[in-house]
């Protein structure tokens, strides 16, 4: 195994909290952990939340074995501190002005109240970059409001922005918003910070400073939705229907064993289908002649292509179909996306070890680097499992001052 990343020889000090931004800021810094810095998660006395969020092996609740809580902290070192005591606060900050990179995921009002914002922070290190992610902001009406993965979504729009859905109340206007089933929000600050951090050490190569990074969840889904806030400025906003998409077929169709996506958008596309289905008569009707009046006459085209991809197999329609250059795809289910030969043979999902030795599989890291790829440098930690080993190598501590701090170290 490789012993440097990328990041090598960086440092980065982590503050998350549950209610505001904790899966933004754990992913953000675990993204840099990832690409080989020395990342501290600092925890609080009864340690991060999602230690008692799990799943757990056997359903068995218990803090170190969180499975979302190992997926997120995985290659940092995990220290135990209480900020709210002066030594345990006096320790955070010398923790930070050692750090090259401090994530917060919390809400604005705690990162005022804390004095964590750049300004203060600089004046023990003007090279420190500061990325914050808040649901809101550090500006505006709403920067002071509390919220989490589910109200960024609703914030950002994209609870109401979710095509295709079945017409549930007999008004498409008033269908009720939908949820993501993982931490999307999340997810998409996380990255976005840890793309902004990079952006920010480039910076302070040139430039010889560091800076603050203002990151909003809600704005964070606001971006990847262009086509939904390009259409409500131009136009009323459309019904959630699937002509969202502006030429049909581009959906999900019911097919032998489940579902398969195909994407015959380009006209290409559409002849290529019909010849796999064996050129029917209803191909040539004008209300199917574009991709547009396909998306138009959706409802009545759909059972028609039913009768096709419903005496297939989602792999045999991909196969079929993408010999003939059409994007397709069966919709996997989690289970068959791990299992797939594809996934296996690039060495995606990776075997990983919690704290206790046990083995379970996580998603390892889509890009490949080829110097410095990604690796586990180690597992996530136990709760303080590295409080005495990181104050003695990062700032010097010794058993007496370990000692004042009051640390809980394992």
């Amino acid at each position: 195994m490789l012993e440097q990343g990328a990041l090598s020889g960086l440092k980065v000090v982590e503050l998350t909290d549950r209610v505001s931004g904790q899966v933004a800021g754990s992913f953000c810094a675990r993204l840099l952990g990832d690409a080989g810095a020395d990342v501290v998660k600092v925890e609080p006395p009864e340690g991060d939340a999602y230690r008692r969020n799990g799943p757990y092996p056997a359903g068995v609740p218990d803090p170190d074995h969180s499975g979302l809580f190992l997926y997120l902290n995985s290659n940092k070192r995990g220290v135990r501190l209480d900020i709210e005591s002066p030594e345990g606060r006096a320790a955070f900050s010398d923790l930070v002005s050692t750090a090259d990179f401090l994530v917060l995921g919390q809400n604005s009002s705690e990162v005022e109240r804390l004095g964590l914002r750049r300004e203060k922070l600089a004046v023990a290190d003007s090279g420190l970059i500061v990325t914050t992610i808040t649901p809101f902001g550090l500006a505006g009406p709403n920067s002071v409001y509390l919220g989490d993965d589910l109200i960024a979504i609703s914030a950002g729009g994209m609870a109401f922005a979710t095509p295709g859905i079945p017409d549930r109340v007999g008004n498409l206007a008033l269908e009720p918003p939908l949820r993501s089933n993982t931490h999307m929000a999340g997810y998409l600050a996380g990255v976005q910070g840890a793309m902004a951090s990079l952006a920010a050490l480039l910076s302070r190569t040139i430039q010889g400073t560091g800076c603050e990074i203002d990151l909003s969840m809600q704005e964070a889904v606001a971006a990847v939705m262009p086509f939904e806030l390009a259409h409500a400025s131009y136009h009323e906003a459309k019904p959630r229907k699937p002509e969202i998409f502006g030429v049909m077929p581009n959906a999900y169709l019911p097919c032998k064993d489940g579902y398969v996506v195909v994407m015959a958008v380009m006209e290409a596309h559409w002849r290529n289908l019909m010849d796999l289905a064996d050129n029917p008569d209803w191909a040539e009707l004008e209300v199917f002649s574009s991709g547009v009046e396909r998306a138009r006459n959706w409802d009545a085209l759909e059972p028609l292509l039913l009768e096709w991809t419903m005496s297939h197999s989602g792999a045999e329609i991909a196969k079929l179909a993408q010999e003939r250059g059409i994007p397709c795809f069966p919709a996997y289910t989690v289970g068959q996306m791990v299992d797939s030969s594809h996934v296996t043979e690039r060495g995606f999902m990776v075997d990983m070890q919690g704290p206790g030795g046990e083995e379970f599989k996580l998603p390892g890291y889509p890009v490949r680097l080829e110097r410095t790829p990604w690796q586990l440098f180690r597992p996530a930690p136990k709760l303080g499992e590295h409080t005495s080993e990181v104050l003695a190598e990062w700032l010097g501590y010794s058993a007496v001052q370990l000692s004042a701090v009051g640390v809980w170290a394992r």
